[in-house]
């Protein structure tokens, strides 16, 4: 299995850096608690493997919510768009529980492929009865520049070097592998703040090995 999904973020207290950014993930996706915020969609965005969509994903597990969630790459129309967030922004679960819609790789929805499905977004935003996140690795594309006005945008920015080495070095204990120091900050420097792949090329190296 790889380390990616076995240590896949369960809690939001998971995810290396960014505390600022996760504190304000939590307020405000809690505001929704008294009433709609202004801004009803909020728009992370930042470089790959700074821990956006692993942040939403464990704040609904804490916070015990419905995670309706897609790929948006994946529906780039207007028609798959609706289909998918409409009636999910619009009427309660069937349990009671709180919702969260999460847009994940919004970057994909720009391009030749693009027939209506970031307008449907935008009005979905503007309009939605529970919380919607939308996630980038570009917030400020010029096609994003209507949805922006829109959303609340909130940055992940990259783990320092030794907050990453700290954490492949919690899995290291996990996995019963001693590691030097040096060589998990060497790990860290070369995957410039992506957690996700310091995490892979650990994998990689110690998989199989105690040292």
């Amino acid at each position: 299995m790889p380390w990616t999904l076995k240590y896949k973020p369960k809690s939001l207290s998971d995810v290396v850096g960014n505390e600022e950014a996760k504190k304000n993930l939590v307020e405000w996706v809690r505001s929704w608690d008294k009433a709609p915020p202004k801004k009803r969609a909020l728009f992370l965005y930042g470089s790959p493997g700074t821990g956006k969509t692993s942040s939403v994903e464990a704040l609904a597990g804490d916070l015990d919510l419905e995670l309706v969630q897609s790929n948006a790459s994946d529906n780039r129309t207007a028609e798959a768009v609706k289909r998918f967030a409409g009636r999910a922004s619009e009427y309660a679960t069937l349990f009671g529980k709180k919702r969260l819609i999460l847009f994940d790789e919004l970057d994909g929805v720009t391009g030749s492929a693009d027939r209506g499905g970031l307008q449907a977004v935008t009005e979905i935003a503007k309009g939605s009865a529970v919380p919607i996140v939308l996630v980038a690795n570009n917030a400020f594309d010029p096609r994003f520049s209507t949805l922006r006005s829109h959303c609340l945008l909130l940055e992940f920015k990259k783990p320092t070097r030794l907050e990453v080495a700290k954490y492949l070095g919690r899995l290291c204990v996990r996995e019963g592998i001693e590691a030097e120091e040096e060589a998990l900050k060497f790990i860290a420097e070369r995957t410039g703040g992506d957690v996700r792949s310091a995490v892979n090329d650990l994998q990689a190296l110690a998989q199989g090995k105690k040292r």
